[in-house]
């Protein structure tokens, strides 16, 4: 007859758990007595060592700052732009003027000239070292007119004159 599978489990993992007991670090003898472990248990504590370091502090350790917003500055005047950067603590001289158009040139005093472009664009991170260049037109309605890059259509090279 063949053993059942599901008397045979419980046998075989009773006999292999008294195997796993049974080696406990004793001495085999020849007869039947049962092997005992020694009751010593030797313990060994190495001397400890123990490094200490400074924990770094507020004061030590400056926290990184984000990066500033580039402000959207569209249909402002040069000067609003400077007065807004100087009210969000961003210098004004990162600002860069450029006439909007490649047939105008900008005047010294452009103070009361419109942005019609910026770059970088609004929303965009603004790092400490990132110049930002504003287009500017003297009449806000220019922003929208253009010929090829030109204010004035008979001063486009491409346009049949």
């Amino acid at each position: 007859m063949v053993p059942n599978p599901r008397r045979l489990a419980p046998s075989v993992l009773v006999g292999v758990l008294a195997l796993a007991g049974c080696s406990g670090g004793g001495t085999p003898t020849g007869d039947a007595t049962p092997v005992t472990a020694s009751a010593t248990v030797a313990t060994t504590t190495a001397p400890a060592t123990t490094t200490t370091t400074a924990p770094a502090t507020a004061s030590t350790v400056p926290a990184p700052t984000p990066d500033a917003v580039m402000p959207a500055l569209h249909s402002r005047t040069y000067e609003q732009a400077r007065t807004d950067f100087s009210r969000q603590n961003l210098s004004p001289a990162r600002l860069t003027a450029a006439a909007q158009h490649k047939d105008v040139t900008l005047p010294r005093d452009h103070d009361d000239w419109y942005i019609c472009d910026s770059s970088p664009r609004p929303g965009a991170p603004l790092p400490a070292t990132t110049t930002v260049t504003v287009r500017l037109a003297q009449d806000f309605s220019d922003c929208t007119t253009s010929f090829n890059g030109y204010l004035y259509e008979e001063n486009d090279p491409s346009s049949a004159s």
